[in-house]
């Protein structure tokens, strides 16, 4: 979950800058533009003959400015979205906290260990842990897994016991 959030902090500064550089550009080309005109009182522009229409130009400019506009919007909705966005593991150990709640007995311990445990053990370290005997923790996590809270996966000459 850290390395999303660091990611979308990047893009939000990222698009921020944009924006600053982008803002600074468009505000310059303007003025630049503007410059040795004037409007007269009844609306209508004086500048030198020959010379191009700054309003003219000014229009030529506002497509880009708003394409420009939008895309750092969504770079800065991408970056605020990357930020907030919760990884699977995490919405999974929310999920697997709230079944450990409903559980009893020894079934509620080994569950409790295995959130403990960020979702995942070796089910060896379970017998060690709970001091309970290989019997009795492979008929536990049977019913855990038929209940659908764990998975069981071979590793060698033991199990790894990972969370649902």
């Amino acid at each position: 979950m850290q390395n999303t959030r660091i990611v979308g902090i990047a893009i939000i500064v990222l698009a921020v800058l944009f924006f600053v550089i982008g803002f600074y550009y468009v505000s310059s080309a303007e003025n630049a533009l503007l410059a040795g005109h004037t409007v007269e009182d009844s609306g209508t522009c004086s500048h030198d003959l020959g010379a191009v229409c700054p309003f003219a130009e000014l229009n030529k400019l506002a497509v880009p400015k708003y394409i420009g506009l939008f895309a750092d919007l969504l770079l800065f909705a991408l970056g605020v979205f990357l930020f907030v966005q919760k990884k699977s593991a995490e919405k999974l150990m929310t999920h697997a906290k709230v079944e450990v709640k409903s559980l009893e007995g020894e079934e509620a311990q080994v569950a409790a260990l295995l959130v403990e445990a960020q979702g995942m053990m070796f089910q060896n370290e379970l017998v060690e842990k709970t001091q309970l005997s290989k019997v009795k923790v492979t008929r536990i996590l049977d019913k855990l897994e038929g209940k659908g809270l764990v998975e069981r996966r071979r590793r060698g000459m033991t199990n790894v016991i990972i969370l649902k």
